[in-house]
């Protein structure tokens, strides 16, 4: 099969694992990337050996031959290279949350239909192996239908204050909560039909960066089902992880529960 040739728009710590897991595929070249950054740029030409760099992405999709790119951008800033890439004729995947306004998510599925490309949000937590255990066991009928669920994905507060530097740009819904809404819908095979939410801004404010410290939100579902999602990121450093993840899906014949290692 012809290889398909890639480029990443991003190089941060998305950006870099996108690339990693392209390297790593037989049928995948990745001949360019494109960040803002001199210094990410040196990054990847010394360890990774990619010859196409580029600071400017509209240069990268006006001169090479892309079959597919990735945009690993901060998430308030996917607009532009989803909508440019679309219309160079290039498919996308743009890592999650795909937009941070309705406008600029409808405007980049209208680009989407109209040039014949496709475009792809990366919700990775579907291919977690756990939570594909848990779809596929529903699916089949082994437990029944799923009556009520509890995700919560939550960061320390090293991960506003010293990991990103746009977190007051975006929120725990976007960054956190997007993960956990995705998999609700595909777990429970159904759209929702109301959603309640409550946030709290606080700490996070205090420090100067304008953004909420949690949100929780009641998800309710077409079928009669029900969802909360949990998401903060004002942990304590000190936990042992920046990151606790935990689930529990109660159906008609049984209940499922995944925490992170």
């Amino acid at each position: 099969m012809k290889k398909l040739k890639v480029g990443i728009i991003g190089v941060g710590i998305q950006g870099e694992n996108h690339l990693k897991a392209y390297l790593s595929h037989p049928l995948v070249d990745v001949v360019s990337v494109a960040d803002i950054s001199p210094r990410k740029l040196s990054y990847v030409k010394e360890k990774y050996g990619v010859k196409g760099l580029y600071s400017d992405f509209n240069e990268m999709l006006e001169k090479e031959d892309l079959d597919l790119v990735s945009v690993a951008t901060p998430d308030f800033l996917h607009r532009e290279p989803v909508i440019n890439s679309l219309e160079s004729g290039v498919n996308v995947v743009v890592e999650k949350p795909m937009a941070t306004t309705v406008k600029d998510a409808e405007d980049m599925v209208s680009a989407a239909r109209r040039t014949g490309v496709v475009l792809y949000p990366n919700f990775g937590n579907r291919w977690n192996p756990a939570f594909a255990s848990v779809r596929e066991r529903i699916a089949d009928g082994e437990t029944g239908r799923p009556v009520y669920g509890y995700f919560r994905l939550s960061d320390t507060i090293y991960v506003p204050t010293k990991m990103l530097s746009w977190a007051g740009k975006s929120n725990v819904v976007f960054f956190l909560m997007s993960h956990t809404a995705d998999l609700a819908r595909w777990i429970f095979q159904d759209e929702v039909s109301s959603v309640q939410a409550f946030a709290e801004q606080n700490i996070l404010r205090s420090l100067g960066i304008d953004t909420y410290d949690y949100v929780v939100a009641i998800l309710r579902f077409k079928q009669g089902g029900m969802v909360v999602l949990e998401s903060s990121w004002i942990l304590p450093e000190g936990l042992p992880s920046i990151v606790d993840f935990r689930a529990e899906i109660i159906c008609e014949k049984g209940c499922l529960l995944y925490t992170s290692p």
